[in-house]
């Protein structure tokens, strides 16, 4: 993939969200003693149905450092194990994190950098946030790049709806773009479901189905 191309999708969809509390994190710590975790399953439809799973959890470990794992597959067959950190840059309005996450992806050593950028926002009277999240996986002999921009609002009590746009691809293939949009319930205490769907706009699966559950503890 096109390092420039990747660096200004990036900056687009800042400015997009810019101008205008999730699955991960992203921006945000988790306050000291609170944790989160989600496991979801993704079927995605190409010339054969396939799928694959993935489990996160995070944990605030102190106010200036959450720790977690990023465990399961992705669309390539690939498997990954990765123990991540992050760390805050700023928290005043805008808020700027840093992550850093190292494991293994396809039995190859892997380490992914990356810097979240977020804010709360309101819109129609409804409480949301935007996020963007880029990250660069680097393994032996590879440079994978990722964009990833998420917008949620809280429809009403107990129930969110999020947006994303998602972007990446190795160094030197084409990119992939992909839309995802979701649902997600409160279903009891800080347990919720989500529900998602996702279409291809460039380069990606036809079409996919992701069901998850996310537990705060």
């Amino acid at each position: 993939m096109d390092l420039p191309r990747a660096l200004l999708s990036g900056l687009y969809c800042l400015l997009a969200f810019l101008c205008a509390t999730s699955a991960g994190a992203g921006a945000w710590l988790r306050n000291v003693g609170d944790g989160f975790a989600s496991f979801s399953i993704k079927v995605q439809h190409e010339a054969d149905a396939k799928g694959y799973s993935t489990f996160y959890a995070e944990y605030g470990l102190n106010p200036d450092l959450t720790g977690g794992f990023d465990i399961g597959g992705d669309e390539e067959g690939d498997y990954k194990a990765l123990a991540f950190v992050l760390m805050p840059l700023r928290r005043d309005g805008l808020h700027i994190a840093f992550q850093l996450a190292a494991g293994a992806i396809a039995d190859d050593p892997a380490i992914r950098p990356g810097l979240s950028i977020g804010r709360a926002v309101q819109v129609g009277g409804l409480d949301g946030w935007a996020n963007l999240d880029l990250r660069a996986t680097v393994a032996p002999g590879d440079v994978d790049l990722s964009v990833d921009a998420a917008f949620g609002l809280n429809v009403w009590e107990g129930t969110m709806m999020i947006w994303q746009l998602q972007q990446g691809g190795h160094m030197h293939e084409p990119d992939f773009l992909r839309a995802t949009a979701s649902v997600v319930w409160q279903i009891a205490g800080n347990r919720h479901i989500e529900v998602a769907t996702s279409t291809s706009l460039k380069n990606a699966e036809d079409f996919g189905i992701q069901i998850g559950v996310w537990q705060a503890f």
